[in-house]
């Protein structure tokens, strides 16, 4: 088998072409977008490239079949015992062309940056490494796959046309259009399902590898390899059943697995502001909370997340009402243990609870909530992913309580945890605060402002100023001296600006002018 190999690379050096057609689209590849390739977390961002080498890839794939069928391979060995070791011998060979041209890709790209920027860190290499592993080397091996087992089925000029439209149908830019549904295309793109995402809602997720990837690389191998059985031995009883079976076990990966490797939702965030039907939101509570006790589960698979959380109140009358955003569904809730007649309006959550004191029980999950990913968290503390009282949720900055919390979690990134609350094991939080936070995810904390890796202290210190010297110019105006909480979160959450007393919350990519002149200077009613 070995010299089989050898033999395909032979081939491959006696006919330079293709050779020289990979070399330079790696070079075009870094010379046409050079003045953006400035650091290795824009790689995800080199997608397009990344989609032409993978239809050449086909392309070589389909040409080598139409060589066999030129040299009538499939003939001359199929009563040899050669036959099977060839076509195994092709896989290999595959594999091994689609990791050469993967590190020249990969080590252009390093060089490049290294030498060019010089702004490289060992983190940033083992994270690109991993990613593009995946989204990047694969994918060539499937490319290749896909390329030849078409042609071998139609073996004619349609086959090419019909590999350009697998490969549009299988590309990220799939994706980017939505011409397919999410849940479908999600498991047939061969490269990063969630490339939308990653540079509009989820900018957390940008380099990350979730569990579903790992699953629906399985899948589509498990596919392409019974394609390829099924066109090499159209003979052989047993080998076509194993082709089948395998196709059926990859057919069920994507109704079985616990993961999936897209995110869902749209291109974009929404409001700072909680929205409650026909105007409510400043209604009479009713009640007081003295403390929360949750226990989080996340989901590791798209925006799931389940919580159970234990409310001790004391209410004055037996209706009361607490705001949750809509994306989480409640599953169960009960107040000491008895039945709690529940009605839900959009984000407001009415309750007729049987007794006045005690502790609410509910169960409650969201897979919708985009700031929830999964491989990364943003659950902050002024917006309502946990029961709140309206008012507070309406305007925590002014109407915010302080209340106790305490916080169970085993998270799968232990180490990439912030929050507003002591740390006091690996998997437990308490503390008082106007809220709960916590961030999972690549942030960084300097002189309490925290921020994402991704922003960068220079961006971040830009952005610092710049809502310096928009309190500077109001302060002036109306004759005030506020200033931003003592801590500042950019999270990528909302789009505009909220803040309690302690906390401000603050997207990192705009200036929040009208947040801040509605949150520190404007009453209600002003304008």
């Amino acid at each position: 088998m070995f010299r089989l190999i050898i033999s395909e690379f032979k081939q491959l050096t006696r006919k330079p072409i293709w050779l020289f057609i990979f070399a330079v689209t790696i070079v075009v590849s870094i010379f046409l977008p050079r003045s953006s390739i400035t650091h290795l977390t824009v790689i995800p961002g080199m997608v397009y490239f990344i989609m032409i080498m993978s239809l050449l890839l086909s392309i070589y794939g389909a040409e080598s079949a139409r060589a066999d069928k030129t040299y009538q391979v499939d003939e001359t060995l199929s009563v040899t015992p050669l036959y099977r070791k060839y076509f195994m011998a092709k896989l290999i060979y595959w594999l091994m062309l689609s990791a050469f041209i993967y590190v020249l890709f990969y080590a252009a790209v390093l060089s490049y940056i290294g030498l060019i920027h010089s702004n490289i860190t060992s983190e940033d290499v083992y994270r690109s490494l991993v990613y593009t592993l995946l989204v990047w080397f694969i994918p060539f091996f499937f490319s290749i796959l896909i390329g030849y087992i078409i042609y071998s089925w139609l073996p004619s000029f349609y086959s090419y046309l019909f590999i350009v439209v697998i490969w549009f149908l299988t590309m990220p830019y799939n994706s980017m259009i939505g011409l397919i549904p999410r849940n479908w295309s999600g498991w047939i793109i061969n490269g990063d399902p969630n490339i939308i995402q990653i540079f509009s809602t989820n900018p957390l997720e940008s380099l990350e590898i979730n569990r579903g990837y790992f699953i629906q690389r399985i899948f589509m191998f498990l596919i392409l390899f019974s394609g390829y059985l099924l066109a090499k031995y159209k003979i052989q009883t047993k080998i076509r059943i194993t082709a089948a079976l395998l196709l059926v076990i990859s057919v069920l990966l994507p109704l079985f697995s616990p993961y999936v490797p897209y995110i869902t939702g749209g291109n974009s965030l929404s409001s700072s502001s909680v929205i409650f039907p026909e105007n409510k939101g400043q209604s009479q509570s009713g009640y007081r909370i003295t403390k929360y006790i949750f226990h989080l589960n996340h989901g590791q698979s798209n925006h799931e997340l389940k919580y159970t959380v234990n409310v001790e109140i004391e209410a004055e009358q037996d209706d009361i009402e607490f705001a949750l955003l809509d994306d989480f569904k409640i599953n169960s809730i009960h107040m000491n243990n008895k039945a709690v007649v529940v009605s839900r309006s959009g984000n407001l959550v009415k309750l007729q609870i049987p007794e006045k004191t005690g502790i609410l029980q509910m169960d409650i999950e969201t897979d919708s909530f985009i700031p929830i990913g999964p491989s990364t968290i943003q659950l902050v503390a002024t917006t309502a992913w946990y029961p709140m009282i309206p008012d507070e949720a309406r305007d925590p900055y002014n109407n915010a309580i302080k209340e106790q919390y305490e916080v169970h979690w085993e998270p799968a990134n232990h180490k990439q945890i912030k929050s507003n609350l002591q740390r006091l094991s690996r998997s437990h939080w308490s503390g008082t605060a106007y809220g709960p936070t916590f961030l999972m995810g690549r942030f960084t904390e300097v002189d309490n402002v925290i921020f994402p890796k991704y922003q960068t202290a220079e961006k971040t210190e830009r952005i610092n100023r710049g809502l310096a010297e928009i309190f500077d110019n109001n302060n002036k105006k109306y004759n005030k001296s506020e200033q931003l909480p003592p801590y500042v979160y950019y999270v990528s959450t909302f789009y505009g600006m909220q803040a309690n007393p302690d906390e401000a919350y603050v997207y990192p990519n705009v200036f929040p002018n009208q947040e801040i002149l509605n949150l520190f200077y404007l009453k209600k009613g002003e304008e």
